[in-house]
Formats: C-alpha cells, sequence, structure tokens
C-alpha cells in the first residue's frame, strides 16, 4: 500500500540573497538531495511530479489576510518548480500532521500557532513515494499586530519560507554567506532587524532545481 508520509518543520521567518558555487555541481548518479546551501526533506521528499499545485486557506480569515501574498509566492514556485502554481479561494481546513488533498497547500493565520514558540510560524509536508504530494504552513498572525514593529518584508519572508517546506525544502545543513554576508532563506535564523526584500535566493533555486532534475530518477527506478 502507498504511505502518505507528513514532516513537520518548526521555523524562524528568513531573509536571504546568494551565489551558487562550483559546490553545486553534481553527478547525474542518482537523486542529489543536499548541496551547498540548500537540502530536501529526505528520505520523504526526494523530488517533484509535473501536476499542478493549488494554495488554498484554512478559513475566509486566511484568505483575505494573505491571498495578496501567497500570490507573489505561487508565481516564484511556478518558475523555479517548473509546475503550475495558482491561488484559489477554496477553503480547505487544515490540522496539523494531517495531509491535505493532493497537490494542495493549505495555509493558515493564526495567533501563535506553536504556543511553545510564540513568536514562530511553521509548516508541513506530505509526501507518496518520495514525490511532494501536499503540505500545510501555519503563519503566525502576531506578526501583523500592532506593536510588533514588523515589516511587510519579513512578513513575505515568512511565507516564502514556510511555503518552500511545503514542497520538500528544508534547513540547510550549513548556512553559507554569499558575498554580501547574507545566508539562505531556509536557514532556521532569526532576521528580523535585516533590510530589503530577500525571496528566495540562489540556494532555494537550486534545491527547486533538483526537485525537477530528481523526477527522472523517480521515474527509472519505478
Amino acid at each position: 500500500m502507498n504511505r502518505i508520509a507528513a514532516n513537520t518543520a518548526f521555523v524562524l521567518t528568513l531573509t536571504a540573497a546568494a551565489v551558487l558555487t562550483p559546490h553545486d555541481t553534481h553527478p547525474a548518479t542518482g537523486p542529489v538531495t543536499a548541496g551547498h546551501g540548500w537540502k530536501l526533506q529526505t528520505p520523504n521528499i526526494t523530488h517533484i511530479d509535473t501536476q499542478p499545485w493549488t494554495i488554498a486557506f484554512h478559513d475566509t480569515t486566511s484568505r483575505t489576510k494573505l491571498t495578496p501574498y501567497v500570490k507573489h509566492t505561487a508565481a516564484e514556485l511556478s518558475t523555479h518548480l517548473g509546475v503550475k502554481v495558482t491561488v484559489s479561494t477554496r477553503i480547505v481546513p487544515t490540522t496539523v500532521g494531517k495531509c491535505p488533498p493532493s497537490h494542495t497547500i493549505a495555509v493558515r493565520w493564526i495567533s501563535k500557532p506553536n504556543p511553545a514558540h510564540p513568536n514562530r510560524s511553521f509548516a508541513g509536508a506530505c509526501s507518496l513515494r518520495g514525490a511532494a504530494y501536499s503540505g500545510y504552513a501555519y503563519i503566525n498572525s502576531d506578526y501583523w499586530a500592532p506593536g510588533r514593529r514588523f515589516h511587510e518584508y519579513q512578513r513575505q519572508n515568512v511565507i516564502w519560507h514556510e511555503t518552500a517546506h511545503t514542497v520538500g525544502v528544508t534547513h540547510p545543513a550549513t548556512c553559507p554567506k554569499d558575498k554580501t554576508g547574507r545566508k539562505p532563506l531556509m536557514c532556521d535564523v532569526d532576521t528580523y532587524t535585516s533590510t530589503g526584500t530577500r525571496r528566495y535566493s540562489s540556494f532555494e533555486q537550486t534545491a527547486f532545481k533538483q526537485l525537477r532534475t530528481n523526477r527522472t530518477h523517480a521515474a527509472v527506478n519505478k
């Protein structure tokens, strides 16, 4: 029987911009799941298939608050993953540890989603036969609370970071800096005091590309 596996990652908001290094070149002998400044959620996720994905929302409040943000994220994922990612108006209630429907990312806007770490957001990824299957992201609404002094780029960075988790990208083993001293977006570090919008860095773009490349290896080994 095929098994769908769910993985949850608790993370902070991050920023990044980076340049690739020669370490990102690998022999085509099998699925490559980690490299310089990036890593996939192995062993459960090694690749992504060609089926389109949809971003949906836990409730109407989440849809209203987060739609403008995830539209940017969906566009970047479509470009870097090579699969179509669209934002819908669907309501898909999400529960931690439970997989949403196939190829759906369910997003929830909620205060302190992880009470043990009240300043954090988190996300989970589901897999089927090594492919990213679906996922959920809990975005901490406190980032919008009056007096918290969060900037828009920080809120967006949180959403980019968590959404990357839902398709199989995790925290890298090491967090190298680029020539400007910035780290990958997926590094689990607090960068609330950083300035500027980073979006997905070259490190994450390499990870997304590898999710596509590993598809070939998965097909050969079915």
